[in-house]
């Protein structure tokens, strides 16, 4: 954590970790490879075979319910000749059957069958199954870690647990989902949301509603709180996390909604929207699409400035900047954060 000296001294990350291909290649095997990663929702594979697939920073992946019921998840790609195993998006299956050359896996990633490959010299199946991944559900979501050998979900988020205890997650309704690309590097929208510094002058219709110049961000485990007061007749009540390293869950009594800030490489991002609402009944869809609607504007006003901040990190210009010893302690944690993570 942070304290007076570091943040008074504190500087930024320099331009090129935001565009470089190969710090992005050091972050996707450092920080992607290592860290849970929300993939999808629990009621989204209820039964025996059903599957989703991901992507996680240029790694394809699958969840699929066993026939214990058990939730496992591999890297998409056969041992043959890395075709897929599944295509993208979600479904049922009764096999898992390479859709190249249809070589044919067990939901324990054991290869069963090879399907006129002939007779191979020092061939054991047994040598050939998928690799593995991590799977874990934290209150009705699905999370995956590439590496095996990481800390369980339920360790590595009890800090989060803690935080929102208070609120019936699990009872909320999905609604639906929105994605948007931005061009920008995935650290220069997490920069943003770390800090409200900005909310002044990005974000006019959410200053009229909190007192922006008293806005804090709450250091935790992994993970930061934000808040600010609300201005009087607001209704913007609930919680505002934001956890390593690209997740933003915005609770509120209603409902939620969540963020994730995902790489598509150097610098490009795709940010993926989950909506929730405890009233999914028509006669809340008005409040609903206000709602979501409120939501998507903010997010329009990040990306234009975040795609304006790449531009100028790309420009050759620019280095390193100071941080607010005020307002961006948050900035300083994620950067940390960073930087940790690529030097291990």
């Amino acid at each position: 954590m942070p304290n007076a000296i570091d943040l008074n001294r504190a500087t930024t990350l320099p331009a090129a970790w935001y565009g470089d291909t190969g710090i992005w290649e050091k972050e996707r095997r450092a920080i992607f490879a290592r860290e849970w990663q929300m993939v999808g929702r629990a009621d989204e594979v209820p039964e025996p075979g059903c599957y989703l697939t991901a992507e996680i920073a240029g790694w394809p992946v699958f969840v699929i319910r066993d026939r214990e019921g058990a939730l496992r998840g591999f890297h998409n790609v056969c041992r043959h000749r890395a075709g897929p195993i599944l295509w993208d998006g979600n479904g049922r299956c009764d096999v898992l059957r390479c859709r190249y050359h249809g070589w044919v896996y067990d939901t324990e990633g054991a290869l069963r069958r090879t399907p006129e490959f002939g007779e191979a010299a020092d061939f054991d199946k047994a040598d050939f199954g998928l690799f593995p991944i991590q799977v874990g559900v934290w209150r009705g979501l699905v999370f995956v870690n590439l590496d095996i050998n990481a800390q369980p979900l339920d360790q590595a988020f009890a800090a989060l647990g803690a935080e929102t205890a208070g609120f019936p997650i699990e009872t909320y309704r999905f609604h639906s989902s929105a994605d948007h690309e931005i061009a920008c590097n995935w650290k220069t929208y997490v920069d943003n949301y770390a800090e409200g510094y900005h909310v002044r002058d990005i974000h006019p219709g959410l200053d009229r509603e909190i007192e922006s110049k008293q806005y804090e961000v709450l250091l935790r485990d992994k993970h930061a709180r934000h808040q600010a007061p609300q201005r009087d007749g607001a209704n913007y009540s609930g919680l505002w996390l934001w956890r390593w390293p690209n997740l933003g869950l915005n609770i509120f009594p209603t409902g939620m909604n969540i963020e994730r800030m995902v790489p598509l490489g150097p610098n490009r991002t795709k940010l993926m929207y989950s909506f929730f609402f405890q009233d999914t009944s028509p006669a809340n869809e008005p409040t609903i699409q206000a709602a979501m609607a409120a939501t998507l504007a903010v997010t329009q006003e990040d990306a234009r400035i975040c795609e304006a901040v790449q531009r100028n990190l790309d420009s050759g210009l620019y280095d390193t900047g100071r941080l607010s010893p005020r307002h961006e302690n948050g900035v300083w944690y994620f950067q940390n954060l960073v930087r940790n993570a690529l030097a291990a």
